[in-house]
């Protein structure tokens, strides 16, 4: 028998109880939930762990999410990123779609079924791209 390894999410959220809601919905899913309060020590982990999909707020201390969402995926560019927000300079969210560090922005609050289809598309699509690059790189 074949026994799938359970996607691996962060959750980059400095409120508490946002970032343990959101990782209890996951987890009820299966997926493996990290919750990071602190983008520094977010960084860290990244440099330490690969991550299917991370989950970043946009106001946070020290950093805001796009200001993490760049770094992370520079350390982790086939990672899909979400960016969540209530409060949000919608330019900032476009430059970061633009660019490619984010792949969606949800706003707060969420529908919880949406959002658990949105993380579900995007680890399918962050699978998709690691299976062709690995190909790439074996041909």
């Amino acid at each position: 028998m074949i026994h799938s390894t359970p996607k691996s999410i962060l959750i980059v959220e400095d409120d508490a109880l946002v970032a343990s809601s959101l990782a209890r919905m996951l987890r009820l899913k299966l997926y493996d939930v990290s919750i990071c309060p602190d983008p520094n020590a977010a960084l860290a982990l990244c440099s330490r762990r690969i991550f299917d999909l991370i989950i970043t707020d946009q106001m946070m201390p020290i950093m805001n999410g796009t200001e993490f969402a760049a770094l992370a995926k520079a350390m982790q560019p086939n990672v899909h990123m979400l960016l969540i927000s209530g409060y949000i300079d919608t330019d900032k969210a476009d430059k970061a779609l633009e660019n490619g560090s984010i792949q969606k922005f949800i706003p707060k609050p969420w529908n919880n079924e949406d959002i658990l289809n949105i993380v579900e598309k995007e680890i399918q699509l962050s699978k998709i791209s690691q299976a062709q690059i690995t190909w790439a790189n074996e041909n």
